[in-house]
């Protein structure tokens, strides 16, 4: 089981959009490991989600992204020079960082964690009737959308594939690609309750998993540290678990 070195480079470039971590064309590191900070900005084709830029950090492979914005600039690149980045996502770490957040009326919202292709996965088949969808085939679905994992309707992560699966004439589960950032696509997936436990989610992902790739995109998922049943359909469908993300908003309006 291996991550193919193209799609980790592809994935780092990605990396490097979302938190501004490009001066020239090269990206900045500092710290004795590879650590990445810089201050926030949006990029052309950056992975930018609810418009949030104030804090980024991307943990993979032993290196740490990080975005954050000029009034907290100075504390980011004291506190996290020396990060351990396999260490990131402890909770004595997020907890600092929440502290920080709360200073400025915010706090972390999530952490997730992100698979990649295993390019050692065969090639799948699928175990039922499938049919695909593309970009502009997609948006008839927003006004009764009965798979709202995979297909998010967002103007700036805009659908770009889907397939889906049927029992007969009926309708019974989804996978759907965003195109999240330049390089990557977002897998999501959705079936009927009374679909699943058969497989169908880790089919489905994995064939729209092998068409990104076959249209020269990194295809990803991702799901929360604790959902072991995502991450087993991950895992099923040929994905690797690869980086961990910390996302974070502004403190809602206590009434």
């Amino acid at each position: 089981m291996r991550i193919d070195k193209n799609i980790l480079l592809l994935a780092k470039k990605q990396f490097c959009l979302d938190c501004n971590c490009l001066e020239g064309k090269n990206p900045t590191q500092l710290g004795k490991h590879g650590i990445h900070i810089n201050r926030a900005k949006k990029l052309p084709g950056a992975r930018i989600y609810h418009n949030e830029l104030f804090f980024r950090a991307i943990t993979s492979f032993g290196e740490l992204f990080i975005m954050a914005d000029e009034t907290i600039y100075p504390w980011a690149k004291e506190f996290f020079k020396d990060a351990s980045p396999e260490w990131f996502c402890s909770f004595k770490n997020l907890r600092e960082i929440d502290r920080k957040m709360n200073e400025q009326g915010r706090e972390i919202l999530d952490t997730h964690i992100y698979f990649l292709p295993d390019m050692d996965a065969g090639i799948v088949e699928p175990i039922c009737n499938v049919k695909w969808y593309e970009k502009d085939e997609i948006l008839p679905f927003k006004e009764k959308n009965p798979f709202g994992n995979a297909l998010m309707f967002s103007e700036t992560q805009p659908d770009m594939l889907a397939v889906a699966a049927f029992d007969k004439e009926k309708m019974i589960g989804m996978a759907g690609a965003s195109a999240d950032g330049k390089y990557m696509w977002q897998i999501g997936i959705d079936v009927l309750p009374e679909y699943r436990g058969h497989g169908l989610a880790a089919n489905l992902t994995a064939l729209i998993k092998q068409e990104i790739v076959r249209r020269k995109k990194v295809p990803f998922y991702g799901t929360s540290e604790s959902h072991s049943v995502s991450q087993s359909v991950a895992i099923k469908a040929g994905f690797l678990p690869a980086w961990a993300e910390i996302f974070t908003h502004k403190l809602p309006v206590r009434k």
